[in-house]
């Protein structure tokens, strides 16, 4: 899915606020930007207002000008600027850059041409299907009219004198499956529900459509369009709020019409900030390579949550390889796209990458690392592809303070919301992640978006211009070089560690000068011995398995380029030592490294790197990187949290790791601002397999302070725990530091459901626990077993009572399963076809909320499931389970409880009402919510949902 689709826009804070706040979601902190702006916060996807007339800005969120003015298209930030002024010509000309994305808008400013006056698009392609008009052979009347879905239109005579076929085609574009205004709404007249007659015939130079654009009942004042390659026309209906593109097909004679357009609004900002020239119409505004040419291929369905879809990235891949290979043109893939690892190095879509960029060596690949940070082991396919270069986010100090004459800018600092490695050694590089840059007018407001989405093509413009440089200096360069040069140019973040930033952020200049001097580029694949395949660094995520577990082997193999007879090697920290060299092996050669194990006795993160260096040339930086990390959790069930008065340094985090040993376990962790008036941070909790956590009506980010509570809260519910080392994160914001106090504890009991339904208490603790039972009535729940037939679409549909406040969805897969995705749309319907909720997956098991008070109580809410196979032709069967829970408004307690008590190590069962008075839809039953507290009063209660079986 699209990689900031958790991000979407900024909110825009008045320059008076000073720090960071929080984001919904994994929305990276709202912070804010110079005093001229004072756009309100947007939500976490591309903004869908019910209509036209909604409070949605009809401005840029701040002048263009003055964005250019405060460094808001943040290009010193990587020497872009200081590099161009030295080499104004090396500035992508001659480059193509394909964005894989939602679509490109051709008809914005700063998209049209080149530095050099070239078209800056040469290419439209949707991959997607989004646009697809199904068509159907039509005869037009004698008359002049034509019959198109139960419609009679005129004017037809315009189309007869292009074409002397008898046969024609006809269909309708649709808005309402396109999703919601305003991004749906294709002519800006403020609904979604218009159905636009579309006419193909053949002409003497291609096919060609008709589109009745005003809904005027004729044809007589439409204009022809063409295939987009063959002469870039375009066409804008109503009020011309979006552009679109038609590219044709045809099957056994006959045509097939795709429209093209960004309906998701990120293509075209990702283009923006890789290639735009003279961005808004205002000069001198330019992305990073304005030179470049950019080829648009439009690989997501937006009205599905940015989804990609079945073979998408795969095909796309492909077309943008033919495309330059037929024209001798250096290529840069840009995809800011991707989803969480469930399992590291197992996702089919790393390993088409990684074939791809073995058969095409001169093709750079650019790949946003992903949003889930700062957790560890978040970083998602398809950027954890070992050959492509994963990119994370840094956060422009241009955006955290006001540019002010004559004082030093806010300096740049780690994207806290990046998603940092741990069992991967990625990222490779860090850039920033924020930026002011191109939408589609409907998106207008939305100018500053951040996430690694932000992040990718900013280095796919380093990459263009690096090429571009090499091109006009004769010199012919592989993508394993340009990779170097720019991972050798990084300057990392202080305290900041490998699997957080790679090699930390590029420097243009620097980089250039690297493949100035001749150095040899190499690709090395690293696996950790005696691990799951295609782990790529060390990562014990429960601390070593014993005191004798202190060795870990690497087998490291030579990829692309370069292939060095010895590898020198280095570590970072004291505790990691490795031989002096090692004599590196024709296809293999294995790397061992010992830990010391006394240098564990804390709980915390210890992390350290090995890297290697080829003896006859160290200027030329590690040939690779294996990153080695350490976690010490904190024993929860032996002791309780406590930080008291913890001070956090300006943008850093502080990590706690939090061991939750067995099912049924809750756990409670709060994070307290002693001065919350005067200072804010920002809360994250992880799962243990790196996902943000999913509890219902808690958020896995937690904001606090300023205006704020003072107090995080986090309860993780028995129903809802995975055993394992949880991780908590505390960030400051990035020009201040914070002093907060974190506490984490278990409850006494763990609370599991028997095959049989009934509940059942149990400690594991070295006392008697003793409580009191508190249930309560919160609503019913459903679940629904789905078998997917393969590609298409699969759908559950159920009744909302009249009583529910909100829905909350979860849909849950097999882990292994996972890895033959590149996305899973899951999007909800009222009984119209509005779409009311959409909830993509980003992890094999995913939670949204649906609001169902006012119409939809007493109708149908349907849930459908869109798989995305990341091979084309590779669909087969799967399943999943989804759960659907309305929730009541009030939640009413039932009796009286009862008494608890359990001995150490003991078990016992806990009474349950028999049923519950409540109206219920067709296979549901009542859910409640049993607490058990502590007979004193204190300590952390037990909490568990739970569905009161017939």
């Amino acid at each position: 899915m699209i990689r900031d689709r958790y991000l979407g826009a900024l909110a825009l804070l008045a320059a008076a606020c000073g720090g960071a706040g929080a984001r919904p979601a994994t929305l990276p902190p709202p912070a804010p930007v110079p005093e001229q702006a004072h756009a309100q916060p947007t939500g976490a996807a591309p903004p869908a207002a019910v209509d036209a007339s909604s409070a949605r800005p009809r401005e840029p969120a701040l002048p263009p000008p003055i964005a250019l003015m405060t460094g808001l298209m943040p290009l010193k930030n990587t020497g872009v600027d200081q590099f161009r002024a030295k080499h104004p010509t090396y500035d992508g000309r001659g480059v193509l850059i394909a964005i894989l994305d939602t679509g490109v808008d051709p008809g914005v400013d700063g998209l049209i041409t080149t530095s050099t006056g070239a078209p800056k698009i040469v290419e439209l392609r949707d991959f997607s299907g989004e646009g697809s008009v199904a068509l159907a052979p039509v005869t037009p009347a004698g008359d002049g009219t034509v019959a198109i879905g139960g419609h009679t239109l005129s004017g037809t005579g315009r189309i007869g004198r292009l074409t002397t076929a008898t046969t024609w085609y006809a269909g309708m574009l649709r808005e309402l499956p396109l999703g919601k205004p305003p991004a749906a709404d294709l002519n800006g007249n403020g609904t979604n529900t218009d159905a636009f007659p579309v006419i193909v015939v053949k002409a003497s130079d291609g096919w060609v459509a008709f589109i009745d654009s005003n809904l005027n009942g004729s044809f007589e004042d439409e204009m022809p369009l063409h295939d987009y390659r063959e002469g870039r026309e375009t066409i804008s209906l109503g009020t011309k709020p979006i552009t679109l593109a038609a590219n044709f097909g045809e099957v056994n004679g006959a045509p097939t019409l795709d429209l093209f357009f960004d309906n998701g609004g990120h293509g075209t900002h990702v283009a923006g900030i890789a290639a735009g020239h003279s961005l808004f119409n205002v000069a001198g505004f330019d992305g990073v390579a304005p030179g470049a040419q950019l080829l648009g291929l439009k690989i997501a369905n937006a009205a599905r949550g940015g989804i990609s879809v079945t073979g998408s990235m795969q095909r796309a891949m492909a077309y943008a390889a033919r495309y330059a290979e037929q024209r001798n043109l250096p290529l840069v893939l840009n995809l800011s796209f991707g989803v969480g690892n469930e399992r590291e190095g197992h996702a089919v879509i790393d390993s088409i990458v990684d074939a791809f960029l073995l058969a095409h060596p001169a093709i750079v690949f650019t790949i946003s690392a992903g949003n889930d940070g700062p957790g560890l082991s978040t970083l998602g396919f398809p950027g954890s592809a070992d050959l492509a270069l994963s990119v994370g986010a840094s956060y422009p100090g241009a955006f955290a303070r006001p540019v002010q004459p004559g004082a030093a800018p806010a300096p740049d600092v780690m994207g806290w919301w990046s998603s940092r490695g741990g069992e991967l050694a990625k990222p490779d590089l860090v850039a920033p992640g924020v930026a002011f840059s191109a939408v589609p007018r409907w998106n207008t407001g939305d100018e500053i978006k951040g996430g690694t989405s932000m992040a990718a093509p900013h280095v796919a413009g380093l990459a263009a211009c690096l090429l571009s440089a090499m091109a006009q200096e004769g010199r012919k360069v592989s993508a394993a070089e340009v990779n170097q040069a720019l991972r050798v140019s990084g300057i990392p973040f202080r305290g900041e560690t490998a699997i957080d930033e790679g090699a930390g952020q590029p420097n243009l200049d620097a980089a250039y000068r690297w493949l100035l001097a001749g150095h040899q580029g190499s690709e090395y694949t690293v696996r950790a011995a005696h691990s799951e395949n295609g782990v790529s660094a060390a990562f014990r995520r429960d601390g070593l398995a014993s005191r004798d577990d202190t060795v870990q082997v690497f087998d490291v193999s030579p990829a692309v380029g370069l292939r060095a007879a010895q590898f020198l090697l280095r570590s970072s920290a004291a505790w990691l030592s490795v031989p002096p060299s090692v004599t590196a092996g024709a296809t293999q050669t294995e790397i061992p490294v010992t830990y010391q194990a006394a240098a564990f006795s804390a709980p915390g993160m210890y992390s350290g790197t090995v890297t290697a260096w080829n003896p006859s040339d160290t200027l030329a930086g590690p040939l690779f990187t294996v990153p080695n990390t350490v976690i010490v959790p904190y024993t929860l069930a032996a002791k309780p949290l406590y930080d008291d008065r913890r001070t956090i340094g300006p943008a850093h985090v502080q990590r706690y790791f939090l061991d939750a040993p067995a099912r049924g376990m809750t756990l409670l962790a709060t994070v307290t601002l002693p001065d919350s008036a005067a200072q804010t941070a920002t809360a994250y909790v992880f799962e243990p397999n790196g996902a943000p956590f999913r509890g219902i009506g808690h958020d896995s980010v937690i904001t606090l302070g300023g205006t704020l509570p003072g107090t995080a809260r986090v309860l993780v519910s028995a129903e809802d725990l995975v055993p394992g080392v949880y991780e908590l994160d505390v960030v400051a914001p990035p020009l201040s530091g914070v002093t907060a106090t974190v506490r984490a504890a278990l409850a006494p009991w763990a609370l599991t459901e028997t095959t049989g339904g009934a509940l059942e208490a149990s400690t594991s603790g070295v006392e008697t626990a003793a409580g009191k039972t508190v249930t309560t009535l919160i609503g019913a729940e459903r679940a629904v077993s789905v078998a997917g037939r393969g590609a298409p679409a699969e759908s559950v549909t159920v009744r909302v009572p009249a009583w529910a406040e909100r829905a909350s969805v979860e849909v849950e897969m097999p882990r292994d399963q996972w890895d033959d995705f590149t996305d899973f749309g899951v999007t909800d319907f009222d009984s119209t076809g509005q779409q009311v909720g959409q909830g993509a997956l980003n992890y094999a098991v995913g939670r949204h909320v649906v609001e169902t008070r006012g119409a939809l109580q007493g109708h149908s809410l349907t849930i459908e499931l869109f798989p995305a196979f990341a091979r084309y032709n590779g669909a087969h069967a799967w399943r999943a389970t989804v759960r659907v829970r309305f929730l009541l408004a009030e939640p009413r307690r039932l009796g009286d409880g009862g008494d608890v008590r359990v001995v150490a190590g003991g078990r016992t069962t806990v009474s349950l009402p028999r049923s519950a008075d409540l109206a219920l839809p067709e296979g549901f039953a009542p859910l409640v919510e049993l607490r058990i507290r502590s007979a004193d009063g204190g300590g952390v209660d037990a909490v568990r949902q739970i569905v009161l079986h017939p």
